[in-house]
C-alpha cells in the first residue's frame, strides 16, 4: 500500500512539472522512483505514462513545433535508443543508477547556476546531443538533459522550446516503447497494474500544471525548487547504488 501511494505521488509530481514547463517528467520521477522500484519495471512503465501526457501537450501546441530543429535530434536518437534499452534490460543496475545520478546532479547544478553559454547557430552538433539523449532515454528513460541543454544553447523562444522538445520526447518515447516490446519487457504483469494506478494522478496534474504555467509571474523561482529536488534525488540515487554494491 505504501509503495502504491509513493508511486502515485511521484507520478503526480513528474506530470505536474512536465505540464508546467514542457519537460521534466522522467527527470523528476525516475530518480525518486528508482529508490523504490527496479529499472526493469520503471524502464517500460515510465514511457507508457509519458505517452499519455506528451500527446496532450503536443496536440495543444502542434503549430509551434520547429520540424527542422527536431529532425537532427530525432534521427541520431533513433539509432542509439535500442542500445540504451538493451542496457536497461541486461546491463548492471548499479552502474546505470550511478551514471544516472551523476547526470541528474550535473543537470541540476547547470540549471541552478544558469551560466552564460555561447549560442549554437546551426544544427551541426545536434546528432551528438541526440545520441546522448537517446542512450539515456533507452537505459534510464531520461532523454531530457542533453536535449534541453541543446535547446538552451540554440536559444529557442520559450514557446518553441516547450513544444518542440515535447514533440521530440514524444517521438523518442515511442521508439523506447517499441524497443521494450521487442525485447519482451512488457511481460511483467506489474507494469500494467502500476500504469492503471498512476494514470489518474497524472491526468489530474496536467490541467493543474497548465494553470501554474499561466499564473506564476516568475517561473524561475518554481524551477529552482524543482532542480533542488532533482539534485537531492541524484545524490540519493548514487547513495542507494553504492549501498547495493556493498
Amino acid at each position: 500500500m505504501e509503495t502504491t501511494v509513493y508511486l502515485v505521488m511521484v507520478i503526480f509530481l513528474g506530470s505536474l512539472v512536465n505540464s508546467s514547463f514542457g519537460f521534466g517528467f522522467a527527470l523528476t520521477s525516475m530518480p525518486l522512483l528508482s529508490l523504490v522500484f527496479d529499472l526493469n519495471t520503471l524502464g517500460p512503465l515510465i514511457p507508457l505514462l509519458f505517452l499519455t501526457s506528451g500527446i496532450y501537450i503536443v496536440l495543444q501546441g502542434r503549430k509551434e513545433i520547429q520540424v527542422k530543429s527536431l529532425i537532427p535530434l530525432a534521427l541520431s536518437a533513433t539509432l542509439i535508443v535500442p542500445i540504451g534499452v538493451y542496457l536497461n534490460k541486461y546491463g548492471p543496475e548499479i552502474i546505470i543508477k550511478i551514471v544516472l545520478g551523476i547526470c541528474i546532479i550535473a543537470f541540476s547544478i547547470y540549471n541552478l547556476k544558469a551560466p552564460t553559454l555561447p549560442k549554437l547557430k546551426n544544427n551541426k552538433t545536434a546528432p551528438i546531443f541526440g545520441a546522448l539523449s537517446g542512450l539515456f532515454a533507452g537505459a534510464c528513460n531520461i532523454s531530457g538533459p542533453p536535449a534541453v541543454i541543446y535547446a538552451t544553447l540554440r536559444q529557442w523562444e520559450p514557446s518553441i522550446f516547450r513544444v518542440t522538445l515535447q514533440a521530440y520526447f514524444l517521438y523518442v518515447n515511442c521508439i523506447i516503447i517499441a524497443s521494450h516490446i521487442y525485447v519482451g519487457s512488457y511481460t511483467n504483469p506489474l507494469i500494467g497494474s502500476y500504469y492503471l494506478l498512476a494514470l489518474p494522478s497524472m491526468l489530474l496534474a496536467i490541467p493543474i500544471g497548465k494553470k501554474i504555467n499561466s499564473s506564476i509571474s516568475n517561473p524561475k523561482d518554481f524551477n529552482r525548487y524543482v532542480y533542488l529536488l532533482m539534485l537531492v534525488s541524484g545524490f540519493l540515487l548514487i547513495v542507494k547504488a553504492i549501498n547495493l554494491a556493498l
